[in-house]
């Protein structure tokens, strides 16, 4: 199957925005998550929204688990140039439950890195986002790492220590190797969220997305992942072929939706079938920007209905996005609303649900407030006379559900954005 298109943002910053939204999301959604975060320039301004929310209230990540993604051979966690320390510094205020970081001056480093693959392994990794280097790798895993390595000493290539020259005053200064999670629990996360930014990336990301799929770039290996998101700018996207609909200021937004006691265990409802049909008839008639997929209710192995449409979706030119904190309809538009303001080049929102759900049309209608022009693209699939009985009965608390979903909202903040800097 084709990799899944790039969400291609105009701004550096955008690409950062989008991602401290998205994390924010799966916070919500998930309070116990267990997530590896990136280091480097790309997602500083991720965890600068991270801040944010933290400060405000709105970022529920007390019970989260984080763990380091990579560090220098030699850099224990006091010494300020360890990605150790860029963790702390940059998620000063953000509230964890336990962070399991990498000591890169342990004693024994193979110990060190089996006692973080053994933490690694103790529950399934929720989500991991990554940054993308030059020359195709991801964390520390250089060209030639195997699919099945996990967490090790590496030897870094030219390239990567080049890279990183600004960093540690000269290259003489920079470390010759590294300790690094590996591909095997990259690709055994349920969630990949991919951050690329610059010219300089453009190379690696046509060989992660359209080049050969080998270890002469390991992230290529992470294309087939069911539930992959690229965020990229304009710069690095300079080399990717052409799709339709990457200049659109339009997004779709698709209810999933599982009646419990109802719909299957372990698949998709067939309501949600039948509005993925209909999403994929909107893509075709107009392409958009993205397409974003919003349900929470789960099967019994804990995927939302959300996250089970994304890994369903077919229509590689089309990039999806995943929103799922919202519990009920209303927390379903506010929750998605902030990734829309994030991309920051949406004017149309096109809904897809089922012609029955009437009060998705006031659960979303506040879009308007902001800008947005709104329709609706109505599916007939579903049992109407039960559902449209139930959507009857909850008219009467509809404006409360509306009134506390939106006093819950946080929108990300609004970018004054400078032209990205010549690198």
């Amino acid at each position: 199957m084709p990799a899944q298109a790039p969400l291609v943002l105009t701004h550096p910053m955008r690409v950062a925005l989008l991602a401290g939204e998205l994390v924010s999301n799966r916070l919500r959604a998930r309070p116990h998550l267990r997530l590896i975060l990136p280091t480097g320039h790309t997602p500083l301004g991720m965890y600068e929204a991270l801040r944010g929310h933290a400060a405000d209230g709105s970022l529920w990540s007390g019970e989260a688990t984080l763990f380091q993604l990579d560090e220098y051979v030699g850099l224990g966690p006091a010494d300020e140039r360890s990605y150790n320390a860029y963790l702390r510094r940059e998620l000063a205020g953000v509230r964890f439950r336990t962070f399991h970081g990498l000591d890169g001056s342990a004693s024994d480093l193979d110990a060190e890195c089996a006692r973080h693959q053994a933490l690694l392994d103790e529950a399934p990794i929720d989500l991991v986002v990554l940054g993308l280097g030059r020359d195709g790798h991801v964390a520390f895993d250089e060209p030639g790492s195997p699919v099945n390595a996990g967490v090790r000493r590496v030897r870094l290539h030219d390239v990567t220590r080049a890279d990183a020259a600004a960093d540690f005053g000269g290259l003489d200064a920079v470390p010759e190797e590294a300790l690094t999670v590996g591909l095997r629990t990259l690709l055994g996360a349920r969630e990949l969220l991919m951050l690329v930014s610059g010219s300089a990336k453009a190379e690696a990301l046509r060989a992660m997305l359209e080049g050969e799929q080998g270890p002469q770039c390991p992230a290529s290996y992470l294309r087939d992942h069911p539930r992959l998101t690229v965020v990229c700018d304009e710069d690095a996207a300079r080399l990717l072929g052409p799709r339709p609909g990457s200049s659109s200021d339009r997004a779709i937004i698709v209810l999933g939706h599982r009646e419990p006691g109802i719909s299957a265990d372990d698949r998709l409802s067939d309501e949600s079938i039948a509005r993925l049909e209909r999403a994929m008839r909107e893509c075709r008639r107009e392409p958009p920007r993205t397409l974003l997929f919003t349900g929470y209710s789960r099967t019994r192995d804990g995927l939302s209905e959300a996250e089970q449409m994304k890994a369903a979706w077919d229509e590689s030119e089309v990039p999806a996005l995943l929103e799922d904190a919202g519990r009920n309809t209303s927390e379903n538009a506010t929750c998605s609303l902030p990734l829309i303001r994030a991309i920051g080049e949406i004017r149309r929102v096109t809904v897809v649900t089922s012609v029955w759900h009437i009060r998705a049309l006031y659960f979303f209608a506040p879009y308007r407030s902001f800008g947005l022009k709104l329709s609706f693209a109505p599916e007939l699939e579903g049992p109407w006379v039960r559902l449209l009985g139930h959507e009857l009965h909850g008219l009467l608390g509809m404006r409360r559900q509306r009134r506390r979903a939106m006093a819950g909202m946080r929108l990300p903040a609004e970018l004054a954005l400078l032209p990205p800097e010549p690198e």
